[in-house]
This record gives structure tokens, sequence and C-alpha cells, in this order.
């Protein structure tokens, strides 16, 4: 194409057309700049609408209306975002600064509010308000070096260009590492010809690094796997302004079992109660320690806590190594069973399976049994030398008798039919690693059967407790005159079921049943002459020393006719009273032993001074 042609080409464009030539699209460009302009709009309208829509040209036109409407959106929010016009309060600058620096949680720090007239204007009649952080302090505020008002700091007339301050004195109780945000509101009259009202709003926020609560973890210095543990926490007001109250949530390591504090617990956290300035306290936990590995962790996080609101403060950590039991204990009973009033003999077995030599080895027995007399039982070097110093590898046996109480009373537990008693072996050494760490370890528990103890109560009575007579004849007794007595047998304080019961007790010289008796249960009692004895069976008597169970109970009538040779005397009226049974629960023979019954009866307020023959 020639150049004439091409630039014809170009003059006569149009709104379909399109130069072949950078020529011709420059002279279509400069004779018809909209042209060129308006093309791609128009590329895209045949591209996407024409032959596509029925109406084409109107919802293309609509498409470009909303088009437009959204870019002319988005220039006035930038515009906006770029350009904000300066209001009259934005020329009064505020400015905080905190000392010391670093703000400290439970101590008194300062806060310095400065405030400057940057405004063309007079500032009239200043008011200044603060808003304090929740439960903050407030000790002093003074302006210009007085103190004022902390409702409404009065300020005055601040010329242009003036400044001023003001400082606040108190004490922060936040979390570490929270915001503590504090609000000063200024009220202030402007203007030359018009009294106009003006307002100036500032936040500022710190926040505490650190606590005046303090707090440690005591720990032995070892911790011995599967083995108890007891810790004490001590903490302290290292301020000089009084705590409130204060709760320290534990957070144990894996592996570790809580079991007791006196410290009461609220919501899972330790409460404690307010600490005066300078003032120190600690608590104490137990717990047992499981499988943990190595080393175990404690965590805990101290709060001040006012009511239901609660700030923590820095978080103690306290990290202890954990080495394995140096020396295991494990024991056994020579005996099928417990019996009360017995002394049972008790073999502990020893090995030191650590590393370390041991010195002072202590081994013992250890129940929380109420039959028991205390709750341990030791031996140590001064009856077994070995015991001094054990090597890695050494082992062992020794025996600990331990005495068993006969009976015991019903609020002494809170089980009262078939008991057993819970031992466990322990064992007491110093690690020679050079520490000298005193240490304890536990062995497994054994659980061994209780054969039943037995109160047997064998007394006479005249009358009753209540004064009524049972008895007939002289008081005191008379020769050649019969006088009846009765006599009672109570069974009671039996834990375990008794069966094949026998129950007998042999007549005194001229003395003879007289056939009277009652019995709570079971058949009555039957007199045997050629034993001159009476004798009660049955086959079951059930547990009784539960508070609901009854006291089984056999009474019969007694006569005594004294002789002359008897004149100065107390006669027997029983004897060898004796119970036999077999406990239920451990197949043991039991046998308990009542007391003999004379004519002196003491707790008989009517024969009590009368038991001598006459």
């Amino acid at each position: 194409m020639t150049l004439k042609e091409e630039v014809k080409q170009g003059i006569t464009c149009d709104s379909v057309g399109k130069p072949d030539s950078i020529l011709s699209r420059a002279v279509c460009l400069s004779v018809h700049p909209g042209k060129m302009i308006l093309f791609p709009f128009l590329h895209w309208f045949n591209k996407r609408y024409r032959n596509t829509y029925q109406f084409a040209r109107l919802i293309f036109s609509f498409d470009l209306l909303l088009i437009g409407i959204m870019i002319g959106l988005g220039s006035v929010a930038v515009f906006l975002a770029l350009w904000s016009p300066t209001s009259f309060s934005d020329k009064i600058y505020f400015d905080a600064t905190v000392a010391p620096r670093e703000v400290i949680a439970g101590a008194p720090s300062t806060l310095i509010i400065r405030y400057t007239n940057g405004t063309d204007e007079d500032l009239r009649n200043a008011r200044l308000n603060l808003k304090f952080p929740d439960h903050f302090l407030l000790q002093e505020i003074t302006h210009e070096g007085e103190q004022v008002d902390p409702e409404e700091i009065i300020i005055g007339d601040i010329p242009v260009g003036d400044s001023g301050s003001v400082r606040i004195r108190g004490v922060m109780f936040g979390d570490i590492g929270g915001e503590q945000t504090f609000t000063s509101s200024m009220h202030f009259v402007h203007g030359l010809e018009k009294n106009l009202g003006g307002l100036k709003t500032d936040v500022y926020t710190f926040s505490p690094v650190s606590s005046t609560l303090a707090l440690t973890l005591t720990l032995p210095e070892r911790l011995i796997a599967f083995q108890p543990v007891e810790g004490t926490i001590s903490y302290k007001n290292t301020g000089e302004i009084d705590f409130p109250d204060i709760s320290i949530e534990p957070e144990w390591p894996e592996g570790f079992t809580f079991t007791s504090s006196e410290t009461v617990i609220y919501n899972g956290a330790f409460a404690l109660p307010a600490i005066n300035a300078g003032e120190s306290g600690e608590m104490s936990f137990g717990g047992f320690l499981g499988d943990v590995g190595e080393e175990v962790t404690f965590l805990f996080h101290p709060f001040f806590t006012f009511g239901d609101t609660h700030y923590q403060q820095e978080t103690l950590e306290h990290t202890a190594p954990v080495i394995p039991p140096q020396v295991t204990a494990s024991h056994r009973i020579n005996a099928t069973s417990w019996r009360p009033g017995a002394t049972t003999s008790i073999t502990i077995t020893y090995e030191n399976t650590g590393g370390f030599d041991v010195s002072d080895v202590e081994l013992g027995i250890t129940s929380k049994s109420p039959f028991f007399y205390q709750d341990e039982y030791r031996v140590d070097s001064s009856e077994y030398p070995e015991l001094s110093s054990l090597e890695p590898g050494a082992s062992g046996e020794v025996s600990i008798n331990v005495p068993i109480r006969s009976y015991i009373t019903q609020n002494q537990t809170s089980e009262y039919e078939n008991l057993s008693i819970t031992t466990k072996s322990i064992a007491n050494y110093t690690l020679g690693d050079g520490s000298g760490q005193r240490i304890e370890t536990v062995g497994s528990s054994i659980q061994t059967k209780l054969t039943t103890p037995i109160v047997l109560e064998s007394f006479g009575r005249y009358a009753t407790a209540g004064g009524e007579q049972l008895g007939r004849g002289p008081l005191p007794p008379r020769v050649g005159t019969q006088t009846k007595y009765w006599i009672f047998w109570h069974i009671s304080g039996t834990t375990n079921d008794l069966e094949s019961v026998t129950l007998t007790g042999t007549l005194g010289e001229g003395v003879e049943f007289t056939g009277g008796q009652t019995v709570s249960h079971n058949s009555p009692a039957e007199y045997e002459a050629g034993t001159n004895s009476i004798t009660w069976t049955t086959d079951l008597i059930e547990h009784t020393f539960s508070p609901t169970s009854k006291i089984v109970a056999v009474a019969f009538e007694l006569g005594i006719t004294p002789t002359e040779d008897m004149i100065g005397t107390t006669p027997t009226l029983l004897d060898d009273v004796r119970l036999t049974a077999v406990d239920a629960l451990t197949g043991e023979i039991v046998t308990a032993y009542g007391s003999p019954v004379t004519t002196y009866l003491p707790n008989d307020l009517m024969a009590v001074d009368k038991a001598t023959v006459q």
C-alpha cells in the first residue's frame, strides 16, 4: 500500500474498521481520537454481546453504567482515605509517659499526661476527666504540683501554644502482658465571637511486664518415679501495697496425680487469703508421681482475685529431675488373715536396684487401718546391721512383728462388715550420690482379710438399770435360803458372720439353773447336769458391728442356796464363760471369753453392797 493510501485509510477509519499499518493507526488516532479510545469497548461488544443477547446494545449499556458507578465509588473511597479534614480538637495534643518505664502489677507507678494547645485560639474553662482501668488503686492526682479532685480536674484557660501536665499515681492490678487502658476527656470553650464547646479525648494503653507477687516451689532435689511427692509453694508480697485475695491454678504434669492439700480449692485453683505488704506465706500439696520420664515440669498460674475477676500474674515453672526407685521393697504376711488381739509376723524383701550405694536404710510396713496401733512399724540397722549400707544389687529379708487391736469402735471406721487390712511396704534411705538426699519409696499394697473381733459381755443383775427388780430372795444372801439372779450374755462387735456358734459357762457351787430364760436369737439355752454347765448354740450369727445391727443376747436365771461354809464369802454364780465359732469369711476358728459372775454386782444399785453371804 502506498503512503497516500495509508494516510487515506487512517483518515477514513470508522467504528468498525481497523487500520492495518502503524502509520494509518497514527493518522486515525490524531484525526479521530474518540474512535480509537472506544475501540476496545466496541471490540468487547462485538465479541461478547452482539448476536448473543436479544437486546445486546441495551444490556451492554447497562453493564457499562454499573462499571462506571463502581469505578466512581472506588475513587471516592480512595480520596477519603488519602485526605480528611483536620478538626479543631486535632490540634490539641496529648501524650502520656509512665514511670517506672516498665509497669509492675501490684506496685505503684506514676502516669504523666501532658497537653498542648496547638490551635490558634485560647481554650477557656478547660476541665479534664479521667477514666481508670478496672480495679486501679488511685493514690494521688496532682495538676501543676497541686492535688486535685479526681472526679474532675479544673485546668482553667489554656492560651495558644501553652502546655501543662497532670500526674496520676496509683497501682495497676492487671494481667501480665495484658492491657491497662486510661482515657482522658478534656472539655473546653473556644471561639472569638461565639462560645463554642469542644471535646478532646485520648486513650493510653500500658502493659504490666512483671508482678510484686513472687512464687517459689520447693520439691525434693530428686523426685522418685512411682512414689508419693510432697511440695511447698511459698508466696510473698514484695511490694508496698496490700494484695487482694490470691488464687493459684496448678497445671499438673502428665503422669502426676494430685492427692491432697490443706489449702481450700475453689474451681480447680488454690484459694489464698489477702497478703499485706512485705508478708509471705506457704501452702503444701501432695501427689503421686507415675511414669514421667527423666524430668517433670510443674506449672502454677497465680491470679489477683477481685470477686469474679482474675488477673493472671507471672507463671511459676519448676522442672525437676526424676530417677527410678533405688531400693525396692515388697512384703508377705506370715498368716492367712489378721487376727484381732494377736501379733502377726511380716517378712519384707528388699533390693538395691539402682546405680548408687544407699545408706541408713529403714524398712517397714504402713497401714491406715484403725486396727493398727500406729501408722507405721519399722526396722533399721540397729536391728539388722546389713541395712547400714547397700551396694547396687544387694538384697535380703527382714521381719517385723505387728500387734493388732482386739476391737475398734464404730466411730473409727465407715465400713462395718467383711473388713480387710491394706498394708504397704516402705523403704527409707540416703542416696550415695553425694547429695545426701533422704528418699522414701513405697511398695505395692497387700490386702488381707480380717478375722472378726468379738465383744462378749457376761454379767449378772438383781435389778434392771432402771431399778425394776429381776431377782428374788434375800440380799445379801443368807445360809439355807435361795437367792435368784439373772445372768446376761451379750455378743457384739463382730464384723463377719459367725457359724457353728457355741456359748457356754459352768455354774458355781450351790448354784442351780431355775429354767427361766430369754434369748434374742435361735433356740433356748440348755443345762447339762453332767458338766454342771449351761450352753447356748446357734448355726449362724450375722455380723453385729454395724450401727443398725442388734446385739445378740442370752439371759437366764440362776439360784444359789448358800451353805454355812460360804458365810463371809462372795460366791461365784457362773465361771468359765467361753464362745467358740467359725468365721464365715476367713474360715478361722474364733474364741472369746466372758467375765465370771459372782454375787458382787458393782453396777446394780439394789445389790452392790449386798454380796457377802450371812
